[in-house]
């Protein structure tokens, strides 16, 4: 059984709020390069998979023959 592919969830939430308190408060390049560039490449990382996870949820919706279509349609009003 397939479930729909959601396109923001729990745990991008918690990454968003992570990466706002590591913006804030653990950036420094001065004491911390290496620990700072981490989680900098971590957190693009995440925005890169969100990034991608929306192109694929797109292309689901817009193809009628993709097997997921179905799953993922449903519930929602078609414009």
């Amino acid at each position: 059984m397939n479930k729909q592919i959601k396109r923001w969830s729990l745990i991008d939430t918690i990454n968003l709020a992570l990466l706002i308190v590591v913006v804030l408060f653990f950036i420094d390049f001065e004491n911390n390069a290496v620990l700072t560039w981490i989680l900098l490449a971590v957190f693009l990382f995440w925005l890169i998979t969100v990034a991608l996870r929306n192109v694929f949820i797109s292309k689901i919706e817009k193809d009628p023959n993709h097997p997921l279509h179905e799953t993922q349609v449903k519930g929602r009003k078609k414009i």
